[in-house]
């Protein structure tokens, strides 16, 4: 018995001998990353793109790291980025930059001119995975400039977040499985825009609204009146044409039918339709139904202007 209790004492202080020199378990360096944001402009739906200007700052403690130097801008293109400011203070690296750089955004137009998007910055560290080194927000100390303004938008609430991102990919690198992944710990900023009011829903489609309704006084017009009767609607046809041509040249290609798209359809099919009722209208005068003739205009000249606020109103509401 004795020799059982002194082989189980040896055992166990073996053990701890082999736990004290074991070193001790080590997880990633966390990295306090925070911004201010200065200016958001260059905002262009057609280009894809907008531009932003921030100040971007790094706190840390592994001497070995540098995020000043290792972020990337992901979607998007540094344009200016100022010498870092370095400090430290006991174990504490700290770094601060100006940067300024061009994002490359993929616009959801369907609902324009009703749209609202998320402008969003996205950093990343471009050389350590999330197992040698982690985001976390420097919570008390994000924001914005007062002074931040975007022309024909509103700003709403500002987000921040830290989440990663994985590269399922090995690169082409035959070391590597096929089935590699690469975790990256990615932090963001992101504001979402609206359109406030109905000035530029007004402002941008009022000329096809005056088309359509310059057409329609095609009704008031004598059957007999060829020219004005049908020139009108012409009129109409052409001018909406270049309503939407313009709207169209301000947004970038894409197969998404928006609303002003829609709207511009259903304002070209009423007009059709006047020139097919004025069509009408003649044929039933020259045959001598004069009076029948006079019955389509008077119901036309109604039904189809109303008919067509309907139509437009359905539209932009329940889009």
């Amino acid at each position: 018995m004795k020799k059982i209790i002194l082989s189980s004492c040896a055992l166990l202080s073996l053990c701890a001998g082999l736990a004290a020199a074991a070193p001790p378990a080590t997880g990633p360096d966390s990295v306090f990353v925070g911004i201010y944001v200065n200016r958001i402009y260059d905002v262009s739906l057609r280009d894809n793109k907008f531009s932003v200007d921030f100040y971007l700052w790094f706190r840390w403690k592994n001497k070995d790291l540098d995020p000043i130097k290792s972020f990337e801008i992901v979607g998007g293109e540094k344009t200016f980025k100022s010498e870092p400011y370095r400090s430290k203070d006991k174990e504490i690296n700290y770094a601060f930059s100006r940067v300024s750089a061009v994002m490359t955004q993929y616009w959801d137009v369907s609902a324009f001119p009703f749209d609202d998007h998320a402008l969003t910055v996205q950093i990343e560290d471009g050389e350590n995975e999330t197992g040698t080194l982690v985001y976390i927000l420097d919570a008390g100390n994000l924001g914005k400039s007062p002074e931040v303004r975007i022309p024909g938008w509103s700003l709403d609430k500002f987000y921040f977040g830290v989440v990663p991102y994985t590269y399922a990919t090995n690169y082409g690198d035959p070391s590597l499985p096929v089935e590699n992944q690469s975790i990256f710990s990615r932090f963001y900023c992101s504001v979402r825009v609206i359109r406030p009011g109905a000035g530029y829903f007004i402002k941008l489609l009022f000329g096809m609204f005056i088309a359509a309704f310059i057409a329609f006084l095609a009704f008031f017009i004598r059957p007999t009146d060829l020219d004005p009767r049908f020139g009108l609607g012409v009129g109409g046809i052409f001018a909406a044409v270049a309503s939407q041509y313009v709207i169209t040249s301000s947004l970038p290609d894409t197969n998404i039918m928006t609303i002003a798209d829609q709207l511009h359809m259903a304002t070209f099919i009423f007009v059709f339709l006047s020139i097919a009722e004025s069509t009408i209208s003649l044929w039933l005068f020259n045959s001598g139904r004069e009076q029948r003739s006079k019955t389509v205009d008077h119901f036309c000249r109604y039904a189809v202007p109303i008919s067509y606020l309907v139509v437009c109103l359905m539209i932009a509401l329940f889009r």
